[in-house]
């Protein structure tokens, strides 16, 4: 496929399709590990604390995953301009860099992991070293799938997370009926494996072509702003998700947060139609607004898809709720919780109809939308948590309320923002 043909808005919805198609493999595997494994083989006491250690673990990932789309943003634009030479030598520099980002990572894992665990009540200390190699992993992956999705190879990415998929289920499969958090995370742990392997193998072209010089003075300044400013942006999200899941853990009681886990995995499927125009949307959106700074086309079609899906699920959940949570093992005992799901499914989309139009944003280099994002991420888990240590907030219910209110602010601000560009 020729640049200017996978660049149009046909070549767009074609690697959409590609991708959602692909994608759905992996989907298949989130569904067999949340509506199935976890409710079979884990214990009703220890479910709650499934999403939490999973959002600590993203946490320990968090300054890779910045690298990683910082990188996918600066070979985005060489890979636009045919700079393949260039974005050898970006890769070069950037696989030499991750060993000392990697090390810092390892570091504060070692110290905060035993004593994350402890607080959210898990005894299996293997979970503990699980959780500290999904994050290692997880880490180093992104540079690897982020350079296929900035370069657009995006059939090579579909294969990859195809097979990802498999491994992930295979490992899961294997372990959970006799280690079952152990085994969850030996799951999570493969997948990135897997996806850095067949990346290398995918990414060989690339890293075979001529060098060209990129690394210099200007470039290195550039990318090291660009790196504290999406590091900016990942962090203060990521730390809200992070207390927000510990709250649902520790403040709530334990039908309660396993209450949330049961009914939040149907909220997640809203995920298997944004995930894939997020990951398209990317290398599209930095290219455009390279040629005419727009970005709000490729925002506001995602994000008309988003809201309408959402609005298809929500009504879907109110009526048939409770008979679709009694398809999960052990389902039927969170029927109370069903009148929950659609309120999580508007929760949801809010959200993601921010990330749609924040990550456009850093695909183009700009990043003014942070004087409002991390005042708010600041201010709303600080309330949130002091809400919740003095009693304010001791219910499902109430903690919903919050999360609800936070993105509403997210949408509203980032819908104010949109209408400027």
């Amino acid at each position: 496929m020729s640049p200017k043909a996978s660049s149009g808005p046909g070549g767009f919805a074609r690697n959409a399709i590609v991708m959602f198609l692909a994608l759905r493999a992996g989907d298949a595997v989130n569904l067999a590990a949340g509506m199935w494994f976890v409710p079979r083989y884990v214990s009703p006491e220890d479910i709650g604390a499934v999403l939490p250690v999973t959002s600590f673990a993203t946490f320990l990932s968090l300054p890779m995953f910045a690298f990683a789309m910082t990188v996918m943003k600066e070979s985005s634009c060489l890979a636009a301009g045919g700079e393949r030479g260039k974005v050898k030598s970006l890769l070069s520099g950037v696989f030499a860099a991750v060993g000392a980002i990697l090390a810092l990572v390892l570091a504060v894992a070692a110290i905060a992991t035993p004593r994350f665990l402890g607080a959210m009540r898990v005894s299996d200390a293997s979970v503990g070293m699980l959780v500290v190699s999904a994050a290692f992993l997880g880490c180093v992956a992104p540079v690897y799938t982020d350079a296929l999705q900035s370069l657009k190879r995006f059939g090579a990415l579909a294969t990859v997370e195809v097979g990802g998929a498999a491994v992930r289920f295979l490992t899961m499969a294997a372990v959970m009926p006799f280690r079952a958090l152990a085994g969850y995370f030996a799951g999570q742990a493969a997948l990135p494996a897997f996806r850095m392997a067949a990346s290398v193998v995918a990414l060989r072209k690339e890293l075979s072509a001529p060098a060209e010089p990129f690394w210099n003075k200007e470039s290195s300044r550039r990318i090291a702003l660009a790196f504290l400013a999406v590091a900016a942006y990942q962090c203060f999200p990521m730390a809200a998700s992070l207390v927000e899941q510990s709250i649902l853990r520790t403040g709530l009681s334990s039908s309660d947060s396993a209450g949330y886990y049961m009914i939040s995995r149907f909220s997640d499927f809203l995920h298997y139609l944004t995930f894939p125009l997020m990951m398209v949307m990317f290398p599209y959106t930095a290219e455009a607004a390279r040629r005419n700074g727009s970005t709000r086309p490729f925002v506001l079609k995602c994000s008309a898809a988003a809201l309408t899906a959402a609005a298809a699920m929500a009504g879907l959940y109110a009526l048939f709720g409770v008979e679709l949570l009694s398809l999960m093992p052990h389902g039927s005992d969170y029927a109370d919780y069903a009148r929950l799901m659609p309120w999580l499914v508007i929760i949801t989309v809010l959200t993601t109809c921010q990330v749609f139009y924040t990550n456009a944003e850093v695909s183009a280099g700009r990043f003014g939308f942070l004087m409002w994002l991390i005042p708010l991420h600041i201010a709303y888990p600080a309330l949130l948590y002091f809400a919740s240590s003095f009693g304010f907030v001791t219910t499902l219910d109430g903690i919903l309320v919050w999360f609800g209110a936070a993105s509403a602010l997210r949408f509203a601000f980032a819908a104010l923002d949109c209408l400027h560009f």
